[in-house]
């Protein structure tokens, strides 16, 4: 637990958005592979606090997404309707947490940049200072659209005006406020009745607190951060500007941890991906949700990879993958789409406009080009010619094929599926294939007709046969590669 005693959390997420022109509330924007709300909650619970209420328009929907993220199962939610201020939300999230005392961090729900060891060293500023308040400021460039730091001779705050309220003196400080504190629960709960909405906006704003804290008597501390941490978001360009430092920091968090990343500025890596030491990351790739990227794997340039697991020394390049697991030291793309339920074998290949849906390819198999594969189970070592399609739809159903080891499928083969294709069996160029074709048979032509004995074109049977070290004779096996 952080701090001594109760610590306690508010999250301050019932902001519309308006000015994104959006129908979906503000800090439900994802930006890195979490909402808004999502990197703010995740950073308070790192923190351990004893309790953190999120005061939003909706409470069933914010509950419902933050558990599609994995995070909020011990949030408290309440609501705010209607959205009349910070002040008055955080005036509602006192009153449902009871006339705590102790530590109380108030957050944006829009801020995603704010680190939790930045809330936890504003923290211990707060106790040792025994303060009030402690903000969060930072020094801007462009200060324009924040509220201002405004201190006293001394140097000492005291107060926060806001943007729209400044005076053209005001508006030229460059220190601003990042609407993100640490109160002293017991003095917040005193003033929050006090502040009013007499200003432009007729909203009650829980900046009026820090003034009335110091008019008290209470010690209003500055914590100074980084300026990039301040960042909320209000429009499209700010949802990109932090959607932007946020990748720029999970890549930098990467590099430090052992992977190579050749472009970090057009490299886009999700919160919640994790890469193993040694991974090569190329430019323009996109790692998406519950991506894993084992040991030693190259990804890009150019690739997405969605919700999906790409094992060790495994190379994908030019392709989009989703819901779909890449074995180790499997080759996939150029311009190859792996749809949800793909699993690749080690060592396999999917290549060059080669599509997969519902399908297993074993071990050692190859699709190298040209080739849809939908509802499949294929084996080992199994060659698909170019032009290969199982056509597992029949308008009203989809239906299984099954290709057992070895098995040589060959160039524009249509497998109407059911189908089952045998041990070592083979298809000609150009077959129809409706049915089953047994082990060590070739089934050719329109429909095809099936050849008893005429396959194993990979020559497995003939290997097995051989002298142990006897190399296969030339012609023995026929691929299409």
């Amino acid at each position: 637990m952080v701090g001594d005693g109760g610590t306690y959390g508010i999250v301050l997420a019932a902001g519309e958005g308006k000015r994104l022109r959006s129908s979906l509330p503000k800090v439900l924007h994802q930006v890195a592979g979490r909402t808004l709300l999502g990197h703010v909650v995740s950073s308070l619970e790192e923190l351990n606090l004893d309790r953190i209420v999120c005061v939003s328009s909706d409470i069933e929907r914010f509950k419902e997404v933050l558990a599609g993220e994995g995070l909020g199962s011990a949030i408290e939610h309440i609501l705010q309707d209607p959205p009349s201020g910070t002040g008055d939300a955080v005036r509602l999230a006192l009153e449902h947490l009871g006339g705590v005392s102790g530590p109380i961090f108030v957050v944006a729900g829009d801020t995603p940049l704010i680190r939790a060891s930045t809330l936890a060293s504003m923290l211990e500023m707060h106790e040792a200072a025994v303060a009030g308040a402690t903000l969060l400021t930072a020094n801007a460039d462009d200060a324009s659209g924040y509220g201002r730091i405004v201190r006293g001779p001394g140097g000492e705050v005291e107060r926060i005006v806001e943007d729209a309220d400044a005076s053209d003196e005001e508006k030229a400080l460059r220190e601003i406020n990042t609407a993100t504190y640490v109160f002293n629960a017991s003095r917040l709960n005193e003033v929050i009745a006090k502040i009013d909405k007499e200003n432009r906006q007729g909203e009650y704003y829980l900046t009026d607190v820090i003034e009335l804290l110091g008019a008290g008597g209470d010690p209003l501390v500055a914590f100074e951060g980084d300026i990039d941490e301040s960042h909320g978001v209000n429009t499209r360009t700010h949802l990109a500007r932090v959607r932007k430092l946020l990748h720029q920091r999970v890549c930098e968090h990467w590099m430090e941890q052992g992977v190579t990343i050749f472009d970090p500025t057009v490299t886009y890596i999700d919160v919640t991906v994790e890469i193993g030491s040694d991974a090569v990351i190329h430019p323009m790739t996109f790692l998406e949700g519950s991506t894993s990227i084992a040991e030693r794997a190259e990804v890009g340039p150019q690739a997405r990879v969605i919700d999906s697991s790409i094992g060790p020394e495994a190379n994908v390049s030019f392709a989009v993958i989703r819901e779909s697991t890449i074995g180790p030291q499997a080759s996939v793309g150029p311009f190859a789409s792996l749809r949800p339920g793909t699993t690749v074998g080690k060592g396999s290949r999917v290549g060059t406009f080669v599509e997969t849906k519902q399908t297993v390819i074993g071990d050692s198999s190859k699709a190298n080009h040209l080739a849809y594969l939908g509802d499949a189970e294929i084996g080992t070592g199994v060659n698909i010619g170019a032009g290969t399609i199982t056509c597992n739809w029949d308008g009203q159903a989809k239906h299984k094929t099954v290709i057992e080891d070895d098995a040589y499928i060959g160039s524009d083969t249509m497998l109407v599926a059911p189908t089952h294709i045998g041990k070592r069996a083979a298809t000609g160029a150009g077959a129809v294939v409706k049915g089953d074709v047994p082990d060590d048979a070739l089934a050719v032509g329109v429909p095809a007709r099936v050849i008893e004995g005429k396959g194993d074109k990979l020559g497995h049977k003939q290997d097995k046969k051989k002298p142990e070290g006897m190399a296969p004779k030339e012609g023995d096996a026929a691929s299409d590669s």
